[in-house]
């Protein structure tokens, strides 16, 4: 039987909330769609796992599946794709922060748009202090590199052609919204509204969004390499005007230390020039590395279908 919806749901630490977004989602889809549920759980510290065996006992259209370790939220959804027989697939967070309800906005907009990815924006979004501020300045310099860039969020509908290319897409870092730039345009956004009563958990300490969120912004954009060549371009020019300054001070003015002026010239217009090799070099190393990096973005450990 042809199945019209995957639904793709990284799990991390939500034991207290399994069995209810296990009886969210079916209550949405049951009588309406084909539909199958495919949760993913990023090697949880707590009982997790246990909890989705025992939701699978009592649903045959459920697939669970354990991975080696911690991956990260993008790891686990890609992993997810990989198992995902629908017509399209559905990404949502483990904590009901977004109600299942919602996903009729996702899927009438799609077929209105016919886009390839439509993501759900949320309206009010209840995020943590912490959590807020690092995704804002993400989306911030996202928005840098490009209007659509920074704009999406955990809550998507892809059509399965897309979410398979995102599988055969072997890198070792994944960021699912940066890679589907990559490969589509057509992109649609509707707004949603955040589940008032949803389950907070602090997914990520402070320290661990620091860290997420400077990788992400290293791996899916060049914006770091962007200002590093910029940064060398303004101290070459500005260090060019000074030498300029300095050698007219020396035609027209006596310097008191014999040699200063050449050695300032010497020293800022060459500071200057090596920042600007290395940030063209390090342009070039980052497609290298882009091209190279084979390392696995997922592994599982376990699979129960």
């Amino acid at each position: 039987m042809s199945v019209n919806y995957s639904i793709v749901i990284p799990v991390y630490g939500s034991e207290n909330a399994l069995e209810q977004v296990q009886k969210s989602i079916v209550s949405f889809f049951e009588n309406k769609y084909t539909y199958e549920i495919i949760y993913v759980d990023d090697a949880s510290t707590d009982n997790s796992w246990e909890v989705l065996k025992k939701i699978k006992q009592t649903s045959a259209n459920t697939t669970i599946i354990r991975l080696s370790k911690n991956f990260g939220q993008h790891g686990a959804t890609v992993c997810g794709f990989k198992y995902a027989k629908g017509d399209f697939v559905i990404t949502i967070d483990d904590d009901l922060e977004v109600h299942p309800s919602e996903i009729q906005k996702l899927i009438d907009n799609q077929k209105k748009s016919d886009a390839d990815l439509v993501y759900g924006l949320y309206k009010k979004q209840n995020q943590p202090f912490f959590r807020g501020i690092f995704s804002g300045a993400y989306k911030l310099l996202a928005k840098l590199e490009g209007p659509q860039k920074g704009k999406g969020s955990s809550f998507r509908l892809l059509k399965s052609s897309l979410a398979q290319k995102l599988v055969n897409n072997h890198k070792q870092f994944i960021f699912i919204d940066e890679l589907c730039l990559w490969y589509t345009k057509k992109l649609a956004f509707v707004n949603v509204e955040a589940n008032e009563d949803y389950i907070s958990k602090a997914r990520y300490k402070v320290a661990g969004l620091f860290k997420l969120t400077s990788t992400i912004i290293m791996f899916s954009s060049t914006l770091p390499l962007k200002f590093v060549t910029y940064v060398g371009v303004m101290l070459a020019g500005t260090n060019f005007i000074i030498g300029c300054i300095f050698l007219l001070k020396k035609f027209y003015f006596k310097i008191e230390v014999e040699g200063y002026t050449s050695l300032i010239v010497s020293i800022l217009f060459s500071t200057g020039m090596i920042i600007l090799c290395v940030g063209i070099i390090a342009q070039y190393i980052s497609q290298i590395l882009k091209s190279l990096n084979n390392a696995p973005s997922y592994s599982e450990d376990e699979v129960i279908s």
